[in-house]
């Protein structure tokens, strides 16, 4: 049996890569957060934002990434809405909220086409 991962596979580094890059910046993000909201707000925030790290990278080792994947688009959901949230409490600048907005819907279309690749796949007993 061989590697289900392969590192130099240009459909799977780049998205684990993106997600890392936002995931660092938005824990940054998050420190500077008012202290009023470090315990209900920005701890979820932080906690969905790892979780997609660890989907996406538990994925790329997988065979079967279906379930994984469709677990991934449902964090990137919770964490839209929570962002959406902070954003409207000011504690989360317009800017930085358009750059997470972004970033989060870049790695979901990313996302989604993995799944139906994958998806593919799995019909097919690959």
């Amino acid at each position: 049996m061989g590697k289900d991962y392969d590192p130099r596979d240009e459909k799977q580094l780049p998205i684990v890569t993106r997600w890392l890059d936002l995931t660092a910046w938005l824990l940054e993000t998050t420190g500077r957060m008012p202290k009023r909201w470090r315990h209900s707000l920005v701890h979820r925030v932080e906690e969905e934002a790892l979780r997609v790290l660890l989907l996406l990278t538990e994925a790329a080792y997988r065979r079967r990434k279906s379930e994984l994947l469709r677990e991934t688009n449902l964090s990137l959901s919770r964490l839209r809405i929570l962002l959406e949230l902070a954003h409207r409490l000011t504690a989360l600048s317009p800017g930085a909220y358009e750059r997470a907005a972004l970033a989060i819907d870049e790695v979901g279309r990313m996302v989604g086409g993995w799944l139906k690749e994958t998806l593919e796949r799995e019909k097919q007993g690959r």
